[in-house]
């Protein structure tokens, strides 16, 4: 492949890719409802108004709309016994990534955790739902199978021997040298993406030291001519480290490369950059002062 066809396709790549940060964003048309809008993403009403925060029904011709991202079709007769549902805070969480993640506001995770400002710790748990009985059949085909492919990463990875987190840094610093990226900014990014753990596997299925998605890998290997197994650290971040080199080639800034990173250049196209991307660039940012 030649550079001037290398370089288009690694544009496709970046427009098209879907980050493991990125929440799926719509426009809403004229005519759309909530049920209606349900009914084409495969979620459900309810699912859509917590998601948005929405008291009712009432949506407007242009505002933005978020999809739940594991939202699945209510089943006729719903379990009344739920669960809560608890995350216990890992290296490079913040209140703003969770509460994207979870589709809840962060105020909404103060007040559910008890919270006074947006402190909070490693190892500490969040409260951030609640779960019915186990989900029927009928539940969303395409999640469903993000979720399996997710759950068998994690045991994978559960059995595996994973590099240390000193020898995760002298991975990416030889990575970051090898593709001309600054190591500080690497390692800044790998730290607020998995706290440099090659076990870190997310719900959407990104995984390990970089949070590289199955298709994002892929992808990366049809248009660099090699293969990527993501559940190996050395290949992980590998493929993470060349995601930001292409990146910042093609936007030729630290911030939208990162913006592209957490959310996606299609999506920031598409919608602009969501607070929480402006968020996670500050992170970042803070962190490269910190490897500097």
């Amino acid at each position: 492949m030649n550079r001037n066809a290398r370089t288009v396709g690694v544009l496709v790549l970046l427009a098209a890719v879907v980050t493991a940060g990125a929440p799926s964003i719509i426009k809403i048309r004229p005519g759309d409802t909530l049920s209606g809008l349900a009914q084409r993403h495969h979620t459900t009403v309810a699912a859509l108004k917590q998601a948005n925060q929405l008291s009712g029904d009432t949506i407007y011709a242009g505002a933005l709309l978020r999809l739940p991202g594991n939202a699945t079709p209510a089943p006729a007769a719903a379990a009344a016994r739920t669960v809560a549902r608890v995350h216990v805070v890992k290296p490079g969480d913040n209140l703003t990534r969770l509460a994207q993640r979870f589709g809840h506001s962060v105020s909404w995770l103060r007040a559910k955790n008890g919270l006074r400002g947006d402190t909070i710790v490693i190892g500490q748990r969040l409260v951030y739902g609640a779960t019915a009985a186990p989900a029927p059949a009928t539940s969303t085909r395409t999640y469903g199978a993000v979720g399996r492919s997710a759950a068998h990463h994690r045991a994978v990875l559960s059995q595996r021997a994973v590099p240390s987190k000193a020898a995760v840094r002298a991975l990416i610093r030889a990575a970051a040298d090898r593709y001309d990226v600054p190591t500080s900014l690497a390692l800044a990014l790998a730290y607020q993406e998995s706290g440099f753990q090659q076990r870190v596997v997310s719900p959407v299925d990104a995984i390990g030291v970089m949070q590289v998605l199955p298709s994002t890998g892929r992808g990366l290997g049809r248009i660099h001519g090699r293969t990527f197994d993501l559940l190996t650290a050395s290949d992980n971040v590998e493929a993470g480290v060349m995601l930001l080199r292409d990146l910042l080639r093609a936007t030729g800034s630290t911030e939208k490369a990162l913006a592209g990173y957490y959310q996606g250049l299609g999506s920031v196209g598409r919608v602009g950059l969501l607070p929480q991307t402006h968020q996670y660039i500050k992170n970042v940012k803070l962190l490269q002062r910190r490897f500097s």
